[in-house]
């Protein structure tokens, strides 16, 4: 389990947490969803030592001294399990949905209650996604199941409407900044800033990218100004891109465009409609680009990303004959 931070993003989710254990409507079933890098893992490590402790303060966290928290931090609490891809990008298998079920029959041996936790809980077959609705259909007294999601709309909506949803929010770009300065004070603004474009605005993500984020982000903008010019070639920088994260590089894309359509709009004079198109179907292009991304389909990300070039630099060679038309 890893030991509270201090996020301050997380402030309203957990006191939402807190009305609901105050008023005796603690769910049976919580997911918690969230980008990567906000610190979901970390809000539902601290949820789980409090719905196990036996003596949690008045903000309903835990003790940390109980043998319920002693043994949560060995790691050798009889009344938690967590499960988790056995691999990373792996599904979670249907096996390891069985076995949960067949431990949650079990009666608690320490505390009140019984506590699950499924990471990646949008990774997984049909089949696990049948066994797990069985589980939640029929929850266990005093049993909390925990789910964690980067990409809620993966899941079934036979799942989600069964669970109580909790969203961990992106904080602001300021109080992102903050917190990252505050705690590692070893990159710039500029550079934090940088690295919050490549990481859609989650702290952690960013400080998590570090060094090879900035050069991420210095090769993705010289790129993406080839792009714009429509002098790029596609099959060569796709190649070079997939030392990256792709779904980083087309956040840094996504709130470069986002900048630009925000500094046309605000010009004293009028953008024509036509120009402000072509930057919208670029916007329309990424996020499709993202979604398929994201799904759990097996794409060829090289083609994929070679696909996106070509569609961004026909829009680039729309918006320089409008422009031309313009003067």
């Amino acid at each position: 389990m890893m030991a509270n931070v201090d996020y301050s993003w997380h402030q309203k989710p957990w006191q939402h947490l807190q009305a609901m254990q105050q008023q005796g409507r603690m769910p049976h079933a919580l997911l918690i969803s969230g980008i990567a890098g906000v610190g979901k893992r970390a809000f539902a490590d601290r949820l789980i030592a409090s719905l196990l402790c036996s003596q949690t303060n008045s903000g309903f966290d835990a003790c940390g001294h109980c043998h319920s928290c002693q043994l949560l931090a060995a790691g050798s609490h009889p009344d938690y399990k967590a499960v988790s891809p056995e691999e990373p990008g792996k599904q979670i298998k249907v096996d390891q949905i069985r076995d949960l079920k067949q431990s949650q029959t079990l009666m608690p041996k320490v505390s009140r209650g019984k506590v699950v936790l499924i990471s990646a809980a949008d990774q997984m077959n049909i089949s696990a996604f049948n066994s797990l609705l069985k589980l939640l259909e029929e929850p266990q007294p005093e049993s909390v199941l925990i789910l964690l999601s980067e990409n809620r709309q993966q899941l079934p909506i036979t799942i989600k409407s069964r669970c109580q949803t909790l969203a961990i929010p992106t904080p602001d770009k300021e109080a992102a900044l903050a917190w990252l300065q505050h705690t590692d004070m070893s990159f710039s603004e500029d550079e934090w800033l940088s690295l919050l474009r490549v990481s859609h605005g989650a702290p952690l993500a960013a400080m998590a990218a570090g060094e090879a984020g900035l050069q991420q982000s210095r090769q993705v903008t010289h790129d993406i100004a080839l792009l714009m010019q429509a002098k790029a070639n596609p099959v060569q920088m796709a190649a070079d891109w997939q030392q990256f994260d792709l779904k980083s590089v087309l956040y840094q894309i996504q709130q470069m465009m986002q900048t630009k359509i925000s500094n046309l709009l605000i010009r004293d004079e009028p953008v024509p409609g036509v120009i402000l198109r072509q930057y919208w179907a670029i916007m329309d292009c990424i996020s499709n680009t993202i979604k398929l991304i994201s799904s759990q389909n097996n794409l060829n990300k090289i083609l994929l990303i070679e696909d996106f070039m070509v569609t961004v630099m026909q829009h680039a060679d729309q918006l320089h004959q409008l422009k031309e038309t313009q003067r």
